[in-house]
């Protein structure tokens, strides 16, 4: 092929992948309902819980009001200046809630919880976190009763000491946790460390699964492969989430008991992936009955990708970007991160997915710079990914 044809596909095969990544819809409306002056300011680790979905029960109260719970890790609040543009005094605690009390996203039906509840310090003053330590919080289910998520307790370099299950008892009537009752279980099969690799459970839960069973995705953390890091998976009968020696490991043929397994080659999903992400069942057309893993490649990366799934388990096929974010370019310094999806927020068109944005490596400037920013992943984008194109090969993890 010579030179000048060579820059011509390269061209084309650029405008393709630009046309891709752009063709998706902004949902600027949900941007805006984390774009506030006072109170909570902005967080990264967003994922969403319906709290109307007992997966315990495996039961779906569709009569009642809308109740979707938030979760967060750092969290920054306090009070801005500016019409809201610039921070005033502000203080930083390592997690947080939401609670929205609609299907849309609705300033006025929406509480934000981003400290101990009763410490009443002066703007700026960093109060209590909701749970002492310094967790960073991953994906939840209502389980009952309670509340039920992972919380990573984070030690140097961002790397997690310890991943704990941690609970809050709902309130019978409203739905809403009792955040001053938190209860944490170390006894938790969230993590495992070599001197080579981590596993760390807990960065994505699949509840929508046919078969009576809860998957739990987390990912391999390779250390000496620049901190790659790789999707594995766990599951349990829906019912005993808590029983964890029913938890079985997906080691790429077989489900196991031994949690090791997860460290094997042949255990990972998909390689490259962020420390959060989503896997959830694609509801209908084309793609129905498949399953969606949402993602930013590498962890940090303007891209959103996505990949298929035949089973919660794959095989999950090759990587597609839907959306390049230009957060980059108008915010300096300010990278994008762990993008995942929001399957409880779908529409006629496509399903509501997110991605965090922050000044790595330093604090936030302002509040544009600190809050999660919002897309939607159309349908025809998934099914166009399903139906197999003249010689397309397939490829590995």
């Amino acid at each position: 092929m010579s030179k000048s044809l060579l820059t011509v596909v390269l061209v084309l095969f650029l405008a393709t992948l630009t046309t891709s990544a752009r063709a998706q819809r902004p949902a600027d409306d949900w941007t805006a309902l984390f774009e506030r002056r006072e109170g909570w300011l902005g967080a990264d680790g967003i994922y969403s819980v319906d709290l109307n979905r007992d997966v315990k029960e495996a039961s779906v109260h569709s009569d009642a009001s809308p109740r979707t719970l938030f979760i967060f890790s750092d969290t920054i609040g306090g009070t801005t200046r500016s019409e809201g543009r610039e921070y005033d005094r502000i203080a930083m605690t390592n997690h947080s809630f939401a609670i929205l009390n609609s299907n849309e996203p609705a300033p006025e039906k929406t509480t934000f919880v981003w400290h101990k509840l009763g410490d009443a310090r002066k703007p700026g003053e960093r109060p209590d976190n909701i749970v002492e330590g310094r967790y960073w919080l991953q994906d939840g289910v209502r389980y009952g009763d309670r509340l039920w998520l992972t919380a990573l307790l984070v030690g140097k370099g961002w790397k997690p000491d310890r991943v704990d299950a941690l609970s809050f008892p709902l309130d019978p009537e409203t739905l809403v946790p009792d955040f001053s009752r938190p209860r944490l279980d170390v006894n938790a099969p969230l993590s495992l460390r070599t001197d080579d690799a981590q596993i760390v459970m807990g960065a994505a839960i699949c509840d929508d699964a046919s078969d009576g069973c809860l998957y739990v995705f987390g990912y391999v953390d390779r250390f000496r492969e620049f901190s790659r890091k790789d999707v594995v998976v766990a599951r349990v009968p829906q019912d005993k989430l808590e029983a964890y020696d029913e938890w079985r490991f997906f080691n790429g043929h077989d489900w196991v008991a031994d949690m090791n397994a997860l460290f094997a080659r042949e255990a990972a999903l998909a390689r490259g992936v962020s420390t959060e992400f989503s896997v959830s069942r694609i509801p209908g057309g084309q793609a129905a009955g498949k399953w969606l893993l949402v993602y930013t490649p590498g962890t940090i990366s303007p891209n959103c990708a996505f990949r298929i799934g035949d089973a919660p388990y794959g095989p999950f096929g090759r990587e597609r970007v839907f959306w390049r974010s230009n957060v980059p370019e108008e915010l300096e310094h300010v990278q994008c991160y762990n993008a995942k999806a929001h399957p409880i927020f779908c529409d006629e068109r496509g399903v509501l997915t997110s991605y965090n944005v922050n000044r790595l490596g330093d604090v936030a400037k302002k509040p544009a710079e600190y809050r999660p920013r919002f897309v939607w992943l159309d349908w025809e984008t998934i099914e166009n990914a399903v139906v197999k194109r003249p010689n397309e090969a397939s490829t590995s993890p």
